[in-house]
């Protein structure tokens, strides 16, 4: 549970043996490669695999071959050309398959258009090789809008004829005749009238009703070439695929380990190359080099917490429990390199928070189960996350007595007579009834108790900031900033001082208390600055003016008294979740007819209770996820975390379709 300790690993060697180097770092993917030191040159040759792999992500959307990652270590091909040719070759069988295809896919289209006129002109008792070899006619076949139709009364008088065959609503189908001398005048007086002329194939010599028989018996002797090409074309990618898929991945392993040439330095005829890896991975990682050959030097560098730290990638290194977390740290940054990893921090106060305010039995159960079916189903990391929130809001509801709303089956904490007397002792001053029937009669203890949890992990927070400010040598931040030392004093002397007062009457904040714990603590956090070079031995390299320092500093201290305020009420919300809970589940049994005691179960109980909880799970759930994730990156990750570091990217092939 930190942050994993990385090496500087420097690799150098003759030429000849840079490719197997940089292919072994790549197998071993616990390398990320980087760039550094003094060298002559660079090595910026054309990737001699680019082009082809380009050529072949194409090939692979044709072919309806899914990118995946499989063994390629029988892959016998080395260099671009080998690569180029093997793909090449199924360019050719599936280009001559598909060309096939598409010729049949033409005329099946075409036939089929011819097919849908001729059923139009089934009235025709006339074979088309008489019609079509008329000596002294020509004839026009096609449609023409039905609305146009009553215009051909204008050109009765001229010396063509439209003969129609059958009308709809949106056309009328037909033939015009014209004498070969007034061709020319008729169709123009046709175009204008937006007749669609079509030309029937030559092979079409009988009668309309004949050539449609004809022509079926076309078009079913080419669906069914269609209908084998098709099945060829599969069973060729079906044969292909895994070979196809393993030959990919090794020119994409190639392409990738080419590129990473561009980031080696050369001397004359030795290579120099680095990167990060981690520590624990550092013997493995030179063994498999030294494999090579004994000409490859390779030297581990120690990363110190120096000046080097910033640029060292990072690596989490969390348990089963608390790895899931890792993505809400680097949704908001991750550390820096030899600083804190609070994965194991957000994690337990994230899944503590949610179970208090999303507290059922019976929805964490199912939350429990919908994470464990999305982690196999899925490669979502909200999957995981979704299983173990689900079990802290089945411990919740333990608390709560709430089994989907139902809060009879199990008897809630208010319920337990030696518990909540010692909660009524507590709270004794305020209120607190000593048997309440229901949550919202126990309403003021749960707010309390939001604020004592609320308080308990802001004093957390800063107890984390002020050990991490000592780690780094920052000690006037660590004694004297708002979220150290004198910070830590002023907030818990405030805290117990109105606890005493409030709940117990014990006038706790006399004069000694304020000066001692209030007063010392606010001039310490007001004169931060001069104290802390004042420790450190350096001098300030900041002028400053009386005026301007007095001013600056108590805006400061103003917004951080505020800030107190603020994030200290910001965790009522937690307890306003858990009785927005109870209120939503109490309008779900009112519409389920269920909130009297006694009430029968009926089939319509049963469905709005299963509608009403899905609604409640999807909406609260999401509400509340969405809520404890603002407490963790404002009210907490704001005292201590900063960020501000780079992941560890080892290098490594990756498809794209992937």
């Amino acid at each position: 549970m930190a942050i994993e300790k990385m090496s500087l690993v420097s690799v150098e060697g003759s030429v000849e043996w840079l490719d197997a180097a940089l292919m072994e770092c790549c197998d071993s993917r616990q390398f990320q490669i980087t760039t550094g030191g003094a060298v002559l040159r660079n090595l910026n040759e054309q990737n001699p695999y680019l082009a082809t792999y380009a050529k072949v992500r194409d090939m692979a959307v044709n072919l309806n071959i899914k990118a995946e990652y499989c063994d390629f270590k029988y892959v016998p091909y080395e260099t671009g050309e080998d690569f180029e040719r093997y793909f090449e070759d199924i360019g050719r069988q599936y280009d001559e398959i598909n060309a096939q295809r598409e010729q049949v896919a033409q005329m099946l289209e075409e036939h089929r258009e011819t097919d849908a006129y001729l059923k139009h002109l089934l009235g025709l008792d006339v074979s088309f090789k008489d019609l079509f070899g008329l000596k002294y006619v020509k004839l026009r076949i096609g449609r023409l809008p039905a609305e146009n139709e009553s215009k051909l009364g204008y050109y009765v008088s001229k010396c063509f004829v439209f003969l129609p065959f059958e009308k709809t609503p949106d056309y009328v189908y037909g033939i015009y005749l014209a004498p070969k001398s007034l061709v020319d005048f008729a169709d123009a007086v046709m175009n204008s009238l937006c007749f669609e002329r079509t030309v029937l194939p030559n092979y079409l010599e009988d009668n309309a009703e004949n050539a449609d028989k004809k022509l079926a018996e076309r078009i079913a002797a080419e669906e069914k070439e269609q209908m084998r090409i098709e099945h060829e074309l599969a069973y060729f990618t079906d044969e292909l695929r895994g070979e196809f898929n393993a030959v990919m991945c090794k020119l994409k392993y190639k392409s990738d380990c080419f590129e990473l040439r561009k980031k080696v330095l050369i001397s004359d005829d030795k290579f120099s190359f680095s990167g990060f890896c981690p520590t624990s991975e550092y013997k493995k990682l030179e063994a498999a080099l030294k494999k090579i050959s004994d000409d490859l030097r390779v030297l581990e560098i120690p990363v110190e917490k120096g000046k080097m730290r910033a640029d060292v990638p990072v690596r989490l290194k969390n348990n089963r429990l608390t790895r899931p977390f890792e993505m809400f740290v680097k949704m908001y940054g991750l550390p820096t390199y030899g600083t804190f990893d609070p994965t194991p921090y957000v994690a337990f106060t994230y899944m503590i928070l949610f179970g208090i305010m999303f507290g059922d039995v019976g929805q964490g159960l199912v939350v429990t189960l919908l994470g464990l079916l999305l982690t196999k189903l899925t490669k979502n990391g909200l999957a995981p996350i979704m299983t173990r929130l689900g079990i802290f809001s089945m411990a919740g509801g333990c608390i709560y007595g709430s089994v989907f709303g139902i809060e009879t089956l199990i008897k809630p904490i208010y319920h337990r007579e030696e518990i909540w007397h010692s909660v009524c002792k507590l709270f004794g001053n305020l209120g607190v009834p000593e048997h309440p029937e229901n949550i919202f009669q126990a309403a003021t203890v749960v707010l309390l108790f939001s604020l004592g949890i609320g308080i308990i992990l802001i004093l957390i927070s800063m107890i984390f900031n002020t050990v991490l400010n000592f780690r780094a040598g920052k000690k006037g931040e660590a004694l004297f900033a708002v979220n150290g030392v004198s910070g830590i004093v002023l907030y818990a002397a405030l805290v117990v001082g109105l606890i005493c007062q409030m709940l117990y009457g014990i006038p706790l904040m006399n004069a000694a208390y304020i000066i001692c714990l209030i007063v010392l603590p606010v001039l310490l956090i007001f004169f931060k600055h001069p104290l802390s070079h004042l420790i450190s031995g350096k001098k300030s390299e900041e002028k400053m003016s009386v005026g301007n320092f007095i001013i600056e500093n108590f805006i400061e201290l103003f917004e951080s008294a505020i800030s107190f305020l603020s994030n200290t009420m910001s965790y009522l919300r937690v307890g306003g979740f858990v009785l927005s809970h109870a209120g939503f589940m109490l309008v779900v049994s009112q519409l389920a007819g269920t909130a009297n005691s006694g009430a029968p179960i009926t089939v319509k109980t049963v469905i709005v209770y299963i509608i009403g909880n899905a609604i409640v799970m999807g909406i609260e759930g999401l509400l509340v996820g969405i809520q404890v994730l603002r407490l963790e990156f404002y009210e907490i990750f704001s005292r201590f975390y900063e960020g501000g570091g780079t992941d560890f990217k080892p290098v490594e092939i990756k498809l794209d379709a992937e």
